[in-house]
């Protein structure tokens, strides 16, 4: 039995719905129920009462779920003392993307001047909305850090972050646009434009940014990006014509788009993200960078 089908049974159960647990799990839904279908087949119990308000634990699924739940306990202790034994030959994978260069923090470790015995290896993902939410839900899976803007709503249920400095917020705009040619704007350049910026509820600090033009800018007309910004909000901008708020850090994301100083009194935090339960060798390479930062 797989153990993966058994996380997904604790997940519904928990849920109630194979649509939330699907959610929560990064799968789809016919992926869930197929699981569970073949879960109780494989078993030759039914555990759950369908009803239209949703699935819960029969007596024999509770029963189930007891057990699963020791058994998957087991599992991890397994997994986690296995990692250990072998973490002195396992490099530190460090993600890296068009909006998450690891560059920043591979120059920041090659400056130490001791460093622990540790290996690097670049792993490359792409930057897309669907694609960042699973890599911040999972890390410690594919890579052990990423580098990046670490102002993430709710972040500490999934993930730990090192601050390592900040990042200054800049205007993205297309180069046929009359403000590509300056040097730096206000707020006030920006008067009867349209901005592109982060839907409201993922940073704290960009969502004091919108109250504020809100309040004090109101001829600025504020529009939603999704979740996360990927190539296609650049690409939007561009093709659009309107303006972005971007970071410096991303001034070459996009050939095509200018980005200009602005003047605004807030900076995005950045960090070094990791796991909650990083592995031994990456603890070793963030204690080195935590004690060269001291």
């Amino acid at each position: 039995m797989d153990h993966t089908v058994l996380q997904s049974f604790l997940t519904v159960a928990e849920c109630g719905s194979f649509s939330k647990a699907a959610e929560r799990l990064f799968i789809s839904s016919t992926a869930v129920m197929k699981q569970i279908n073949g879960l109780e087949e494989e078993i030759g119990v039914k555990l759950f009462a369908r009803t239209n308000r949703g699935l819960t634990l029969n007596e024999a699924g509770q029963s189930f779920g007891k057990d699963a739940a020791v058994i998957l306990e087991h599992i991890s202790q397994a997994i986690a003392q296995a990692r250990q034994l072998a973490s002195s030959r396992e490099p530190v994978r460090i993600g890296n993307s068009l909006l998450n260069p690891c560059k920043p923090l591979l120059d920041l470790w090659n400056a130490l001047s001791e460093r622990p015995d540790c290996t690097i290896r670049i792993v490359p993902f792409v930057d897309t909305v669907e694609t960042l939410d699973r890599v911040y839900h999972t890390l410690g899976r594919d890579f052990d850090v990423l580098i990046g803007a670490c102002d993430i709503a709710d972040y500490s249920e999934f993930l730990q972050i090192l601050n390592i400095g900040t990042y200054k917020l800049c205007i993205g705009a297309p180069q046929r646009h009359p403000l590509a040619g300056r040097k730096r704007l206000t707020l006030g350049d920006l008067t009867g434009e349209r901005l592109i910026m982060l839907r409201e509820g993922v940073s704290g600090i960009l969502d004091s940014v919108r109250r504020m033009l809100r309040t004090e800018y109101p001829s600025i007309t504020i529009e939603d990006s999704p979740k996360y910004y990927d190539l296609d909000v650049f690409n939007r901008c561009e093709q659009e014509g309107a303006l972005l708020l971007t970071l410096d850090v991303w001034k070459d994301v996009h050939p095509a788009l200018c980005t200009i100083p602005v003047e605004l009194d807030f900076v995005i935090p950045c960090g070094i993200l990791y796991p909650l339960r990083p592995a031994p060798q990456v603890k070793r390479f963030l204690d080195a960078v935590r004690n060269a930062l001291h």
